[in-house]
């Protein structure tokens, strides 16, 4: 171009190949006006977020293990690419599966994860005790498992963020939707960074994950300064930002020093690990669920006295109890004087739990 400004053609060009390596982007490209985005993050800067997700990564994995029948599993090949989120939606053509969270507290933006449609399947199916891992197509189960999949992902992260930035990082409920194409993607505004991961499953093959998390979370992650433990730059990055914020302010500045706790005792009570009576009052309700359906709008307005609606289960099938929304049991319709009772046939497993879609 002749105004020397790069066009989207030409930075495309120069992103190619960048997924073998998290430098990608010199640190003197620049998104180009009205693509969306603002500077690109310095390669140096880069590394710092790809060590800093290393890190909390291997804190975070063993968390996923349950959601996948107790199998090994980790996260590895972590690459960082700077684009504008224009350029990043065009990475996504076709079908994927998207769920978004929004982190709150002392780090403040969006993440979106994102899995192809085969690949969800196939980590639900998973999830859902099928041994064989194949594709299927993909139901509201599924899509309920992996919501609760990348819910646990990502948080888990914001917990682990926030024991290193030495604050709270509250999260908003994962939402899931799909995704056609770049135009439904729900891509956080301005600039962002895209990270994929390669999700390693024993016995199964590598499946990649993609985390598109805004550029505030990214530099707000990255270690100031260099040398020194993880933890402790991040603890002096804050520090740092204090003092800076009282200069600014014509405040005086106040000498900071660790805080020291006493030594705590090596064990732990069973008494404090579960006084479960702490909770015996709380009330919680228990409903008794005979079967769903569903139906188009135009039938549900056609709905009059004497309509009959067909529901899912069977004649003689068990019913579904549920505490507050979360499958715990099935059992059988009694009556007992003149009410209706249920008599408990069966306590559901934790992945009977989690299969169950609650509404």
């Amino acid at each position: 171009m002749g105004d020397g400004s790069l066009s989207q053609d030409e930075i495309d060009a120069l992103l190619q190949g960048s997924d073998d390596d998290v430098g990608g982007i010199p640190d003197n490209i620049a998104m180009p006006a009205g693509s969306g985005g603002g500077p690109a993050m310095p390669a140096a800067e880069q590394n710092a977020v790809k060590n800093s997700l290393r890190s909390i990564v291997s804190i975070v994995i063993p968390s996923l293990a349950g959601y996948l029948g107790g199998r090994n599993i980790s996260l590895t090949n972590v690459v960082i690419e700077s684009k504008a989120n224009g350029a990043i939606a065009n990475d996504f053509p076709g079908r994927h599966v998207q769920v978004g969270m929004d982190y709150q507290g002392v780090l403040n933006g969006k993440n979106l994860v994102l899995f192809t449609v085969p690949d969800a399947g196939l980590i639900s199916s998973l999830m859902m005790s099928d041994e064989t891992g194949t594709q299927v197509e993909l139901t509201e189960a599924h899509l309920s498992t992996i919501q609760e999949f990348t819910n646990q992902f990502l948080s888990s992260m914001a917990t682990q963020f926030g024991n290193k930035l030495g604050g709270g990082v509250s999260t908003t409920p994962a939402n899931l939707s799909m995704s056609n194409g770049p135009a439904d993607l729900q891509i956080p505004l301005g600039s962002a960074i895209k990270i994929t991961y390669d999700l390693n499953i024993e016995g199964v093959s590598a499946f990649k994950i993609f985390h598109i998390m805004d550029m505030t979370i990214a530099t707000a992650i990255a270690p100031q300064g260099g040398g020194g433990p993880q933890q402790q730059q991040y603890g002096g990055g804050r520090q740092q930002q204090q003092q800076q914020q009282q200069q600014y302010a014509g405040g005086p500045m106040t000498d900071m020093s660790a805080v020291k706790f006493p030594q705590l005792d090596t064990g732990i009570t069973q008494s404090a690990l579960g006084d479960i009576s702490l909770l015996l009052d709380v009330p919680m309700t228990l409903t008794v669920e005979l079967g769903r359906t569903s139906r188009l709008v135009q039938e549900i307005l056609g709905l009059g006295e004497g309509s009959i609606i067909e529901l899912d289960k069977l004649a003689g099938e068990p019913v579904d109890l549920l505490v507050n929304g979360k499958l715990i049991a099935k059992g059988e319709v009694v009556v007992i004087d003149e009410n209706f009772g249920v008599r408990v046939t069966d306590i559901v497993s934790p992945d009977e739990r989690l299969i169950h879609v609650s509404h």
